[in-house]
């Protein structure tokens, strides 16, 4: 099984498009140690490179000139806030469409080639995520960062290979200080081709999105989806901070090209921590009113019906009866899963509450609700 763990994780930058995976390796050190995982991901990006031509040829016309979405639906917040359990419950309306695991990282030869890669992905993908033991398979809902990586590189997700870069890919890909007009506009043609796979995929017309980096990203989208609807998930911020540590840890294992250390990442994470968190709360008043809902996880677990309802309700979805049934059967699925539990000493919460105290305050928590 750890082989396959491993295979999978590099295949996410071995999919890349052959000239974006040169040039991002030569633009950003390679670290010696890892030039043999840097071979093989480059050579398998080589191998299947036609694949992406036969795809474009095939398809892309098609995807073009598929209709948008007016309304969207954005699920925005910090990683291990609860993306994961919200976007996994409203997928089982049969209304929306989403990205599966299977476009995320085959994103360049999706339709055309899925006879081979698909039965390839099933057979490389872990059961479950190492980091949080979450089921995993390629046809479950997945946020969208990591096949925006996959398609042009254009992603804060590069991170994950080059870390000591992760400020130069915040600012260009979230944060868009680094970004130029025509970065932006590759970025929004590609999220829309993105989005019209879902489309075709599961033949709807509606489409739910879950992926963290955009929770930093709101102008952005609204230029793409002037009407797009939102909801933003939080939850203690001491338990985020633990649990991101711990997955971008287990993550970040098997894709890095660069050496990090573990110091250096607690620090990364408590950084972007503050950054996404402030960068969403300059951005959400461009949102119209009536198009944003806030949801205090831990409310949101405790009576996840009723937090469904009241989502559809104030943004206004229609179908929420008669996706009720599908809701209460995934969520009574997830309740034979055991939560993670992250040991912390006292000094280690003294120094999380401090650099942490921005998001403290700003949603009301104190640091001794961690649930030790």
């Amino acid at each position: 099984m750890a082989s396959r763990k491993f295979v999978i994780a590099f295949s996410s930058m071995a999919t890349l498009p052959f000239p974006r995976f040169v040039s991002l390796v030569l633009k950003y050190p390679v670290d010696l140690k890892y030039y043999p995982r840097c071979f093989v991901a480059g050579l398998i990006s080589l191998v299947i490179e036609p694949f992406r031509w036969i795809e474009k040829l095939v398809y892309d016309r098609k995807l073009a000139n598929t209709p948008m979405p007016e309304s969207p639906v954005f699920i925005l917040g910090h990683w291990r806030s609860g993306t994961t359990l919200l976007h996994n419950a409203i997928c089982n309306d049969k209304q929306f469409a989403y990205i599966n695991t299977y476009q995320s990282v085959f994103t360049n030869q999706f339709f055309a080639n899925r006879w081979l890669f698909k039965p390839l992905m099933k057979w490389l993908i872990p059961e479950k995520r190492p980091a949080d033991n979450v089921l995993l398979s390629v046809d479950f809902p997945q946020e969208e960062e990591l096949a925006l990586c996959n398609a042009q590189s254009y992603s804060f997700y590069n991170f994950f290979y080059f870390p000591r870069q992760w400020k130069t890919f915040y600012n260009k890909y979230i944060g868009g200080q680094e970004a130029n007009a025509s970065d932006t506009a590759i970025y929004g043609r590609r999220y829309k081709k993105l989005i019209a796979q879902a489309l075709l995929e599961y033949n709807r017309n509606e489409f739910i999105s879950k992926n963290p980096p955009n929770t930093g990203r709101i102008k952005d989208l609204l230029t793409l989806f002037p009407n797009a609807k939102f909801i933003y998930i939080y939850r203690n911020p001491v338990k985020v901070y633990l649990s991101t540590v711990n997955f971008f840890q287990v993550t970040l294992e098997p894709l890095q090209l660069q050496s990090y250390s573990h110091r250096d990442f607690e620090e990364f994470v408590f950084e972007l921590h503050e950054r996404i968190i402030r960068d969403y709360e300059t951005q959400k008043s461009l949102i119209p009113k009536g198009n944003l809902i806030e949801v205090r996880y831990e409310d949101f677990e405790q009576d996840p019906i009723s937090g469904l309802e009241n989502i559809y309700r104030t943004l206004s979805l229609k179908g929420f009866e008669a996706a009720r049934p599908a809701f209460e059967a995934y969520l009574e699925s997830q309740k034979k899963f055991e939560k993670g539990r992250h040991p912390l000493s006292e000094e280690t919460l003294k120094e999380i509450s401090r650099r942490c105290a921005y998001t403290l305050q700003l949603y009301g928590y104190h640091s001794e609700e961690t649930g030790k």
